[in-house]
C-alpha cells in the first residue's frame, strides 16, 4: 500500500492526487470510518432542494460567460465513472466563522468527510482533502441529482492557471489554439 503520509504538505498532496489517478479499486475509508453527519436527513435535504435553483442558475450564467469570454483550454472526453475524483476533493481551509460555517455545509449538508488531518498547501491555497459519502461502490454518484457544485463544474477549467483534472478519468484538456 502506498504511504500518503509525508513531512511535506506539498510532497503529501502530490502523492495523494497520484494515488487518485491510479487507483483501481476504492481506497480505504479513514481511520475511524466515515464519521456520521450529526445533521438530520429533515433538515440537510429541504437546504439541498432549496438551493438547487441558485446552483442551477449560477452555473446556467457562467455558461453565457463562457461562451462570451472563452477559456484558453477545453474539456473533451466524458467521465468514465470511476470515482477517483470523488475520493479526493480539495475544498479550500477558510479560518473564523465563515470557515467554520463553510466546513459545516460542506461535511453536514454536501456529504463531504475529511480524508485526512490536516490541511495542504495547492496553487498557494491551503486546502483539505475530502472525500464524498455517497459516492456507491461502483463508481457512480449515489446523489446525483442534488450533487455539490463542485461535481457539477468538474473538470475545473479556469480562465488563469491550469485545469483541475485527475488522469484517467475519461476527461481530457486541450489547449484552443
Amino acid at each position: 500500500m502506498l504511504k500518503i503520509y509525508s513531512d511535506s504538505p506539498a510532497e503529501g498532496l502530490d502523492e495523494i492526487l497520484a494515488l487518485a489517478e491510479t487507483a483501481e479499486e476504492i481506497p480505504p475509508a479513514p481511520e475511524g470510518g466515515i464519521p456520521k453527519q450529526w445533521l438530520p436527513g429533515f433538515i440537510r435535504w429541504p437546504l439541498r432542494v432549496i438551493l438547487l435553483p441558485f446552483i442551477l442558475i449560477d452555473l446556467a450564467a457562467q455558461r453565457i460567460a463562457r461562451s462570451l469570454i472563452r477559456p484558453p483550454f477545453k474539456r473533451e472526453g466524458k467521465c468514465l465513472k470511476r470515482g477517483n475524483c470523488c475520493h479526493y476533493i480539495l475544498v479550500p481551509e477558510d479560518k473564523g466563522f465563515l470557515g467554520k460555517l463553510f466546513y459545516m455545509w460542506n461535511t453536514q449538508v454536501l456529504g463531504f468527510y475529511k480524508r485526512r488531518d490536516g490541511a495542504f498547501e495547492s496553487d498557494g491555497k491551503r486546502v483539505l482533502v475530502m472525500g464524498c459519502r455517497y459516492l456507491k461502490k461502483d463508481g457512480a454518484c449515489g446523489r446525483y441529482f442534488l450533487r455539490p457544485t463542485v461535481c457539477r463544474k468538474w473538470p475545473i477549467i479556469e480562465y488563469f492557471g491550469y485545469p483541475r483534472i485527475i488522469k484517467g478519468c475519461g476527461f481530457k484538456v486541450v489547449n484552443k489554439d
